[in-house]
């Protein structure tokens, strides 16, 4: 697409068109009408574009240069991140429906052929474009965390080695929620952070908002449809809402061998819009040197060609939960249970209404702490409003005293929808870990959330299985 570039006859464009809309606002106007804006103005519309640096260039501003700059090394004084700012607040109207906004940057240099995962980042503060560092937002004001105060993540853009080629990064659901004034500042601030593994080839080059060629500029292309002060509903086709639940045994399948590739593979085949994990690493092990969590998100993004966001609970590090979802969170929150477990929340909207998303995974060797971790997931699920899913492993089978603390208050998918004769398992009987079903989809009943169907299929290809456990897909209609 062609993008446009700044000058004062298309500024005087702009004015003039904001005018125009402002008298015809009392006359009905044509379905579906949009206002394109492009950002691209230096110090005005990109009011600060920079790149900061660690190590012995901590402290060093290079706010003035040509070029935004990002790597990712095993050493101290070449790690590099890009902050960006746009200027939302004066140019894109207060609560405006936002349609798309992308961000462009045009590649200048880069050292390898790779494949670089960029993630985009909400910086929860401001910064000063002349004196940010990796250290300072502003000369006297520390960032909470050296290297910016990393806020969200609005998802994940493969950057190659494409000379002069404008990398998109889709920023839509955070401008949205900036223009609703969600964050305070009317002002767009991103960090863009290459989450790939430290290596030589990493850097890339992009031109900044002071290159001599316009053309070459960051540019924030929205597009938005009018102004208003709800929500805009982000939900799946028809209110379905398909929830999975897996416990991946650390990616490693009945081959005995670790493999996240493949892994990632079947979250994307099996199509769900939410996923609660089990037994994904932060350490060690099958995760190596890095967070199995971020590997598996950029996995799945890259195998999907979409955004996923992702919520992480450590626990011990052997045990940890994620929540992936394509639908982006309305909030996360994690708990740590006792005996090193956790939970982890997330909240999607689905037609309209809030679901509250949950993921856990007890004990198996230990009886009471087994039941002391399900009492405390349940306890903290009440702080929640309805409707709620609770995907895990809880590590009993039903009709034990730990299986009625959750089913007692909450429905038993696969138990409703063989009721409903709606539930399909490739074993027949409905068990996730040999003869066992330890694996559930809990909900709340008589609530807008239906459920519609329950599978638990193989993830077996040419006899090997992706893990020791089988995944538990249920289906809700949310009305």
């Amino acid at each position: 697409m062609a993008l446009a570039v700044c000058t004062s006859t298309r500024r005087l464009r702009f004015v003039l068109q904001a005018l125009l809309l402002i008298v015809l606002a009392g006359a009905p106007g044509p379905a579906g009408a949009q206002t394109t804006v492009t950002l691209d103005a230096p110090d005005a519309e990109v009011s600060a574009d920079a790149t900061i640096r660690d190590g012995g260039y901590a402290s060093v501003n290079y706010g003035q240069n040509d070029s935004l700059e990002s790597k990712v090394s095993p050493q101290t004084n070449y790690n590099r991140r890009i902050v960006l700012k746009f200027d939302t607040a004066n140019y894109i109207p207060a609560g405006a429906v936002i349609n798309s906004a992308k961000l462009y940057l045009t590649l200048k240099e880069a050292d390898d052929s790779t494949s670089r995962p960029f993630n985009v980042y909400r910086l929860a503060t401001s910064f000063q474009n002349t004196q940010v560092t990796w250290y300072d937002r502003k000369t006297g004001q520390r960032w909470s965390k050296s290297g910016g105060d990393l806020a969200e993540k609005y998802g994940t853009t493969y950057v190659g080695a494409t000379l002069g080629a404008a990398y998109a990064f889709d920023l839509t659901q955070l401008v949205q929620r900036t223009v609703r004034g969600e964050f305070g500042s009317r002002y767009t601030r991103v960090a863009l952070v290459d989450s790939g593994p430290a290596a030589s080839g990493s850097y890339r080059r992009f031109h900044s908002s002071r290159s001599a060629s316009t053309s070459l500029r960051p540019k924030l292309v929205i597009s938005y449809g009018g102004s208003t002060t709800s929500t805009p509903d982000v939900s799946t086709s028809g209110g379905t809402l398909r929830v999975m639940q897996w416990n991946i045994h650390k990616t490693k399948g009945s081959d005995n061998t670790c493999n996240p590739d493949r892994t990632a593979s079947w979250l994307v085949k099996l199509g769900a819009d939410i996923i609660g994990v089990n037994e994904v690493l932060y350490y060690g092990g099958c995760s190596y040197t890095a967070d199995q969590g971020v590997t598996l998100e950029n996995l799945v993004e890259k195998k999907s060609g979409r955004t996923w966001y992702r919520k992480f609970v450590n626990g011990d590090g052997k045990v940890g939960n994620l929540i992936l979802s394509r639908l982006p969170f309305a909030s996360s929150a994690t708990r740590q249970l006792s005996y090193g477990r956790g939970a982890v929340q997330a909240s999607v909207i689905v037609n309209g209404r809030t679901v509250n998303v949950f993921s856990t995974h007890v004990d198996y060797a230990n009886a009471s702490w087994r039941t002391q971790q399900t009492n405390q997931v349940k306890s903290w699920m009440s702080t929640f409003s309805s409707p709620r899913i609770v995907t895990g492993d809880f590590n009993t089978n039903p009709g034990t005293s730990d299986y009625s603390i959750m089913a007692s208050a909450y429905g038993d998918s696969w138990v409703d929808a063989k009721s409903a004769g709606t539930a399909t398992s490739y074993n027949g009987t409905g068990a996730t870990h040999g003869g066992s079903r330890f694996d559930y989809v809990y909900y709340t009943k008589s609530t807008p959330v239906v459920l519609k169907s329950v599978n638990v299929p193989t993830t077996k290809t040419s006899g090997v299985a992706a893990s020791d456990h089988d995944p538990v897909i249920a289906v809700f209609e949310v009305k």
